[in-house]
């Protein structure tokens, strides 16, 4: 039977308190802090991160990636993450969406698919980045981040029955060419789409497994917001547990296994649901605890003001650009550009980056073997050039491009932009270690090009 082996969460390194907001909005605080996403993260950059957490990546057959905030409406975020993983170019990849369970519709996918018998190895990705629009509730209901699952063949979390429910309702929705997510009445949804839908659901797989309530260790129930949740765990006498509102938010369809993230250290049966135009619900029996990064991705943090929090968003300022980059040496470059592969010269030995035709050191002429670079490095020199903005944008007065040459361990060395900076105030220095991070390098004539660049070590 399909089980989880392996779980890997990414929480973005920023911060902004809800109270924050509400001070610059005037709407009530509804307390805490939520996560925020850098202005180069969206839904694939976090993927790849949280996927990058899997120990045996290199296992995965087929990759399943779930989200409601792709940037693309003609292009498949599970391939574009398969690349920047280093995958096969044979592994089959699909994306699940439009619904904030499709999670666990791509979890009951690859749960199927191994079951089969036709995959060995099945990687599902959750993320979310949802747009929302100033000054409203969800501004401080929804958090950013992404959730791996590596489903295999008698994984230590035993994923057994499922059982979903379907029911289409107002609620939350967003329409082609909507910039923001829209919305019917919260109340609404919750009392006749979220209660019902989950009420259903989880009746009947336990109805139709026959397990008693009683031998259910913990119960792990994703919901549109946090009165809607500890409501229904009070209407039905359940004590749930921790829902992470208060120090990431709801984080659309990665939320149920932000949720389970923290469950998997204790054996025990879960009773896992989700909730979006109906509910799914999964049994779920821990055999061999599961360690996961959750709590580190929690505590390293930085936080942000509302005025950032907006420009990272887009709210406010504009981005231009004087150069106009080529998409097609972009993908022809793809080798070293995404998977991020340099050389290693036959003759003496030296790695360099990028692939080129000939050695940087010796000069010998296509003599080299391709070599995947080291996750980090320390910085060699660098710049903080106020003369042009992160991205290779125009400058905007505010936020300085920081740059580093990068000596990769194990060899290669590169010149890469420095990312996670607060308007570059962080302390930089020549020596400094740091770790490569998947990011969106800017966008610029309709085309999204993404690329690696180095953080300090979170």
């Amino acid at each position: 039977m399909a089980g989880i082996s392996e779980c890997s969460v990414y929480i973005p390194l920023w911060r902004i308190k809800r109270d924050e907001i509400a001070k610059s909005v005037g709407l009530q605080s509804l307390g805490g802090e939520r996560s925020v996403a850098f202005w180069d993260e969206d839904v694939i950059t976090m993927g790849v991160e949280a996927s990058r957490g899997i120990r045996r990546i290199e296992e995965v057959s087929a990759l399943v990636f779930a989200t409601t905030s792709s940037p693309f409406r003609v292009k498949q975020c599970a391939s574009l993450t398969a690349t920047a993983l280093d995958l096969p170019s044979d592994v089959f990849t699909v994306d699940v969406t439009d619904s904030f369970r499709a999670g666990t519709s791509a979890l009951s996918i690859a749960c199927n698919m191994v079951d089969s018998g036709k995959f060995d190895s099945v990687l599902v990705v959750t993320s979310e980045k949802i747009p929302v629009k100033p000054a409203t509730i969800y501004e401080q209901i929804l958090g950013d981040g992404a959730v791996a699952l590596l489903v295999e063949r008698d994984g230590k979390a035993e994923v057994g029955l499922f059982k979903t429910h379907t029911k289409t309702q107002p609620g939350a929705w967003m329409r082609v060419g909507d910039e923001s997510l829209n919305d019917f009445d919260m109340r609404v949804s919750a009392r006749y789409g979220f209660a019902q839908s989950i009420q259903s659901s989880i009746m009947g797989l336990i109805s139709e497994s026959g397990i008693n309530p009683a031998e259910i260790s913990d119960v792990v129930i994703s919901a549109p917001d946090p009165r809607s949740y500890y409501g229904v765990l009070k209407s039905a006498g359940i004590k749930g547990g921790e829902l992470f509102f208060d120090s990431v938010g709801i984080v659309g369809t990665a939320h149920p296994f932000l949720m389970l993230a923290d469950r998997l250290g204790s054996e025990g049966k879960i009773l896992l649901g989700s909730y979006g135009d109906g509910s799914d619900a999964f049994l779920i029996d821990v055999k061999d605890k599961i360690k996961t990064n959750l709590k580190k991705m929690i505590e390293s943090k930085k936080e942000i003001d509302y005025g950032e929090f907006l420009h990272v968003r887009g709210k406010v300022g504009e981005k231009s650009y004087p150069d106009k980059p080529s998409p097609v040496k972009y993908w022809r470059d793809e080798k070293s550009i995404l998977r991020f592969y340099g050389m290693k010269c036959r003759k003496c030995g030296v790695v360099s980056y990028p692939i080129s035709r000939c050695c940087v050191e010796c000069g010998a002429k296509d003599d080299y073997e391709e070599v995947k670079l080291s996750e980090r490095g320390e910085i060699y020199t660098y710049t903080i050039d106020n003369l042009i903005s992160p991205g290779n944008y125009d400058a905007d007065g505010i936020h300085p491009h920081v740059v580093a040459v990068v000596d990769f361990e194990g060899g290669g060395r590169a010149f890469m932009e420095v990312t996670d900076l607060y308007r570059a105030k962080e302390k930089i220095e020549i020596g400094m270690g740091v770790e490569r991070t998947f990011r969106l390098l800017n966008e610029k004539n309709g085309f999204r090009y993404y690329y690696w660049k180095v953080r300090l070590p979170r």
